[in-house]
């Protein structure tokens, strides 16, 4: 059965079905819980409707049906372009196909990117890919900006505001 993106399972079908594909293999749980808690790519219908594939036959699988993240595929599809996506959609997908899949990345490339929240979620993926349990990683945010300097999307949303309490 291959998946064929939101509008045929309930994104918690899907997330439930890709955590039991990986349940018991650490790297691969870590692989997909890096994807999941970075929240990009199982919204994307090119993502999941290519490089997702279930399995629902009892037989196999017992009650619960599984998935599982194509990840050479999908790193093949975003080295041919066919994935547009941000430095670290990119670098958050190239850090769990090496993960899950074993694909080569560099960390040097990926690593230095990331903001406090995902370079948290790389290492915690990274620890529970060791099989440390419980594992807390804490990254402290960056200072605020200071007053007056007001940070703008290109759509016109105002992202974060300079404050009194920045440095």
């Amino acid at each position: 059965m291959r998946w064929d993106g939101p509008s045929r399972t309930a994104p918690e079908g899907l997330i439930a079905m890709l955590r039991a594909g990986a349940r018991g293999l650490y790297v691969e749980e870590a692989a997909v819980e890096l994807v999941l808690r970075h929240g990009h790519w199982l919204g994307r219908e090119d993502f999941t409707g290519r490089f997702i594939h279930g399995q629902a036959d009892p037989e196999l699988t017992g009650d619960q049906p599984v998935a599982a993240i194509d990840w050479r595929g999908a790193v093949a599809g975003l080295e041919r372009g066919e994935l547009p996506c941000s430095g670290s959609e990119l670098s958050v997908l190239k850090l769990a196909a090496s993960l899950g899949g074993g694909c080569p990345v560099s960390l040097r490339l990926v690593l230095g990117g990331f903001d406090h929240v995902n370079i948290t979620q790389v290492a915690e993926a990274v620890l529970h890919a060791n099989g440390t349990a419980g594992g807390m990683v804490i990254v402290p945010a960056p200072p605020a900006y200071p007053p007056g300097v007001r940070v703008v999307a290109a759509d016109g949303t105002v992202l974060q505001e300079g404050g009194a309490g920045a440095r």
